[in-house]
């Protein structure tokens, strides 16, 4: 099965836990593309292009509601899209 990780416990009996993302932080990266760092359990962070679908869908599945985003990239005031 896919996204699953081998652990140990105390005894050295070895589980499997299912990979999550715990937080995504985006930002902008080079010429303003958003880019985002998705921070999973097990320590791995993972660095993709947000905006690109292909690359967020491996992910799309460890995402829940208890996943934390931080959007760091620039706000616009309304006016401004007026």
């Amino acid at each position: 099965m896919p996204h699953k990780v081998h652990g140990s416990t105390k005894k050295g009996e070895c589980v499997m836990f299912k990979k999550h993302v715990l937080a995504i932080r985006i930002y902008y990266g080079l010429n303003y593309t958003p880019m985002a760092d998705l921070r999973m359990n097990d320590g791995v962070i993972e660095h993709i292009q947000w905006t690109d679908s292909k690359a967020r869908k491996e992910f799309e599945p460890m995402i829940n509601g208890y996943t934390l985003i931080y959007d760091e990239r620039e706000k616009r005031e309304w006016e401004d899209w007026l």
